[in-house]
């Protein structure tokens, strides 16, 4: 059964719902995003998860499956737009669950935006993340945020407030130059909690198996912008190329100098491509 989804809404004007990743990272640290709904622009609808936010946390066996995510997404849609299609952003996980509702419910979602997405898992996928890691840790920040994740262990943080502070303290792995927005940003971060049922469920049960999940993009018919940072060792350009070609109507877009995190790292060019995709989408009519 669907859980009912909070949601932070900005703007006026077309309806651009954004489902943040994590999984189980506090909604707003998509608030980058915000900026899409600039005057004449849209309103953006920044959706908590389940678990997060101010949305309700599930319990039980399989309570943070890819379909149990899809299921809410699609219930927020019928009941918050009334059924009628909108434009669907996902950031990493959320792209995930963006393209299984964009796959399933081609009626309830105009185009699609996966953004910083992850194409793949497994294997391949960590060791491409372990390469760009490694060939970064000169940089003082990574080599900190290296040391950080090497003293947690495998062990998961004791509690959600302990993980949130984990993830700003990580955030050097996940973005480009540590410019001083992106460190105001990460120091909001270190305040929100992170869901640690939702991370444990993704990295011991999805993770291994993504491959078969995001086979699903080849379903999606719909239009989609797969755009993400040549600095992003988990959904970088071999992420975007593979999930262009998977998708009917892909176009690709690769920011320089940006990290998984590129809506926080390179907001003007993320923002920028994002509303060359949705404009254009608007004119053609599709």
């Amino acid at each position: 059964m669907a859980l009912r989804l909070t949601d932070t809404r900005y703007g006026s004007g077309p309806l651009l719902v954004c489902h943040p990743g994590g999984p189980g990272m506090h909604p707003h640290y998509l608030d980058p995003l915000a900026a899409l709904a600039a005057p004449g622009g849209r309103t953006v609808a920044l959706v908590h998860p389940r678990g997060t936010g101010d949305s309700p946390r599930p319990h039980g066996p399989g309570a943070y499956r890819p379909e149990r995510y899809a299921e809410d997404l699609v219930a927020w849609i019928e009941r918050e737009a009334g059924g009628r299609p909108v434009d669907l952003l996902g950031h990493s996980h959320g792209g995930m669950v963006a393209a299984l509702v964009a796959a399933d419910r081609p009626d309830l979602v105009r185009s699609l935006v996966l953004l910083a997405t992850p194409a793949y898992g497994g294997d391949e996928a960590e060791a491409e993340a372990e390469a760009f890691q490694q060939a970064r840790r000169a940089e003082p920040a990574v080599a900190a945020a290296l040391a950080a994740l090497a003293a947690q262990g495998d062990d998961y943080p004791p509690d959600d407030a302990a993980l949130g502070r984990l993830v700003a303290d990580v955030i050097p792995l996940w973005v480009g130059p540590m410019t001083p927005a992106v460190r105001a940003w990460q120091a909001r971060l270190a305040r929100w909690p992170a869901n640690t049922d939702a991370l444990r469920h993704f990295n011991e049960e999805v993770f291994p198996r993504l491959d078969a999940v995001m086979e699903r993009a080849a379903d999606v018919v719909r239009p989609a912008l797969v755009i993400a940072g040549d600095l992003d060792g988990w959904a970088g350009p071999g992420h975007v190329a593979r999930l262009t070609r998977s998708v009917a109507r892909g176009t690709p877009e690769v920011v320089a100098g940006a990290g998984h995190m590129c809506h926080a790292d390179a907001p003007e060019a993320v923002t920028a491509a994002i509303r060359r995709f949705l404009d254009h989408k608007s004119v053609i009519h599709v």
